[in-house]
């Protein structure tokens, strides 16, 4: 065989290669996994708390009330106002003595104001899923039907003597991460199987600045009344661990006040 012959075979082979590579990497893409029984499940809680028609009906929300942080023996009442603009824009402002801790997320990134201030910055571990988690019909099951989350059937459980059907609802923002994404954002949903409601929420949230350690987070969502056709929770208690948190009631929630993009913008750290 000649040298030219000899070339030309190796550029074949080089050329059957990197097209193989590429078929292999085509077929091991991530492939969102949607289970018809969780898709039921969702389809069902998402229609109980409003629907198609809420969602489309929603711009923003105002919401204000009373949140207690348990701190050992001595649990501390602040007023709180929680607002949100779409999916995935969210403001909440606790008034505590010495001043307002605001709280923004928005489009996946996330900040804090100190009282004084200060800003600090969010590790995006936490925050690249976030929706409007104190309203389940906002928070990320609303994506459901939307082809960026997995839907997974995990059983039957009780809460507070309910029969509740638990979907898990992963959030992937970008196949190419698809595993990442979704060990890192994987929420369960409890729905009750009587109303339809979202009653609990449990996940693995990161420690803020440390990547490889995580605490449990239960959301119980009780006092469901109508809010200009959504259903919205108006007292939520948070458990860290099993262990009680914070206990959240509002006094009131509006729907379509006119936020503005700035009440959102995150701040510059400085």
């Amino acid at each position: 065989m000649n040298r030219s012959r000899t070339v030309f075979s190796l550029s074949l082979s080089l050329c059957s290669i990197v097209s193989l590579s590429s078929h292999l990497l085509a077929a091991s893409k991530y492939v969102l996994k949607q289970d018809p029984q969780a898709v039921a499940v969702a389809q069902s809680a998402f229609a109980a708390m409003g629907g198609t028609q809420a969602i489309l009906g929603y711009q923003d929300s105002l919401a204000s009330g009373t949140v207690t942080i348990s701190a050992g023996d001595n649990p501390v009442s602040y007023p709180i106002t929680m607002k949100s603009k779409g999916l995935r824009e969210t403001r909440v402002e606790l008034q505590m003595p010495k001043g307002t801790n605001v709280r923004i997320a928005n489009q996946g990134q996330g900040a804090i104001i100190r009282p004084d201030g200060s800003i600090k910055g969010l590790d995006s571990n936490n925050t690249f899923y976030e929706h409007v988690n104190h309203v389940p019909l906002l928070s990320v099951l609303a994506d459901y039907a939307g082809g960026s989350v997995n839907l997974l059937y995990e059983g039957v459980a009780q809460v507070q003597g309910q029969a509740e059907d638990v979907i898990e609802i992963d959030f992937i923002p970008n196949l190419a991460n698809g595993p990442l994404y979704a060990s890192m954002s994987s929420t369960l949903f409890f729905v009750n199987q009587t109303t339809g409601l979202v009653d609990k929420t449990q996940r693995s949230t990161f420690y803020e600045g440390d990547q490889n350690h995580t605490f449990s987070e239960e959301t119980y969502f009780t006092d469901y009344r109508p809010v200009s056709g959504m259903q919205v929770p108006f007292h939520q208690t948070v458990f860290i661990d099993g262990k009680l948190e914070t206990d959240l009631t509002f006094d009131s929630v509006t729907l379509n006040v006119g936020l503005l993009d700035s009440d959102f913008a995150l701040p510059q750290a400085r």
